[in-house]
């Protein structure tokens, strides 16, 4: 066990999910001539329908819905674990989400337009290009991210440190 929150098991798969990402990435460019990324893919499905775009939009969806099945479903809520009390589960909160995950869409779409690309595009495609752009655009991004979960309280979200109660250290040897 890495740590009490991500396993062996976690880390393999986490390593395998980045040699299909690098390899994806790979593929589009040196076969097809294009980067990667799901920004470009959704505006270019949505300025004019190809057949690639419409294909790479659907294997995501697709991918997204057999992990569902494998893990057991998924839910767009955050764990019950950080509800103030049992009635913050109805639908009254649970539309309140829903707006909040409709406004944070709505600004994704905003910033991959002013940014000249996604997270994906840049972190993955862009980087390793070495373009500017991109590493400029990557820190920004995920100092942000990095703020505003902070004031939001969504570390909330995940579980607690037992080493943190019982004062021992996280990390094993």
């Amino acid at each position: 066990m890495i740590s009490p929150l991500f396993s062996a098991r976690a880390a393999a798969t986490a390593a395998c999910g980045g040699v299909l990402l690098g390899t994806a990435v790979v593929f589009k460019v040196c076969v097809l001539g294009e980067v990667l990324g799901c920004s470009g893919a959704t505006k270019g499905l949505i300025a004019g329908p190809r057949a690639e775009k419409a294909a790479f939009i659907t294997g995501l969806a697709a991918a997204g819905a057999l992990m569902s099945r494998i893990y057991g479903g998924f839910e767009p809520m955050p764990p019950p674990a950080t509800y103030g009390s049992a009635q913050d589960t109805t639908l009254h909160h649970r539309a309140a989400f829903i707006a909040w995950l409709s406004g944070g869409a709505l600004l994704v779409g905003f910033g991959t337009a002013m940014g000249n690309g996604c997270t994906s595009g840049h972190g993955l495609t862009g980087l390793a290009r070495l373009t500017s752009r991109s590493w400029v655009a990557v820190p920004t991004f995920m100092g942000v991210a990095m703020v505003v979960a902070s004031a939001l309280g969504t570390l909330s979200a995940l579980p607690p440190d037992p080493a943190a109660a019982s004062g021992g250290s996280a990390h094993r040897a």
